[in-house]
């Protein structure tokens, strides 16, 4: 496929067209490298729910503390609601 090179600031682009896209499974990032004078671009896998828990482990003492504190306040609570409500 032939196709013109496209002026974007001072660099150039080219528009790649849906279906090599889809056909490619490429989305938001691609990983672009210059080997041997060609320029390759592949679609960049990310895993799902990467980095989720990224910086679980950064929490603040302090909020952990108020966390657990929290946590006992509610298993404190009684278990059944036996009791009549007042309203």
């Amino acid at each position: 496929m032939l196709t013109t090179m496209r002026r974007i600031g001072n660099s150039r682009g080219v528009l790649i067209p849906a279906a090599f896209l889809a056909s490619c499974q490429i989305e938001d990032q691609v990983d672009m490298q210059l080997q041997d004078g060609q320029i390759v671009i592949k679609p960049v896998r990310r895993q799902l729910r990467e980095g989720w828990f990224a910086d679980a482990g950064d929490a603040p003492p302090a909020a952990l503390a108020q966390e657990q504190a929290e946590a006992h306040d509610w298993m404190a609570l009684p278990s059944s609601d036996d009791g009549e409500w007042a309203w």
